[in-house]
């Protein structure tokens, strides 16, 4: 097994993703409510990582990491400073709330 495929350098990879950047989403290309969170945030200006977890290397293993931290078996899953806020629906209520761009600026 290759080195980048392990799941101990799975979350290694997730843990320094979540600590390098504000805004990160584990997210996948075929999934709408992906692209409706990732569209709501380039609206809003709001910059983030999206880890595409089809396209990467080691996707199935930081899916499987995020999933042991969050217990949710679907995606988009987005983390905000290092907090997890759920799915897309989370993330429509902190806009709808105007809350969004407090707790990115945070």
């Amino acid at each position: 097994m290759s080195d980048i495929l392990k799941p101990e350098n799975a979350s290694k990879f997730f843990n320094n993703m979540l600590a390098q950047n504000k805004v990160v989403i584990v997210s996948a290309t075929y999934c709408s409510y992906c692209v409706k969170a990732k569209s709501l945030l380039i609206g809003q200006g709001i910059r983030f990582v999206s880890l595409e977890i089809d396209i990467i290397p080691n996707g199935r293993e930081v899916f499987e990491a995020t999933r042991a931290r969050t217990g949710s078996n679907s995606v988009p899953q987005i983390y905000i400073n290092k907090n997890y806020i759920g799915g897309y629906d989370e993330l429509l209520d902190l806009y709808d709330e105007k809350a969004l761009q407090r707790m990115v600026e945070n």
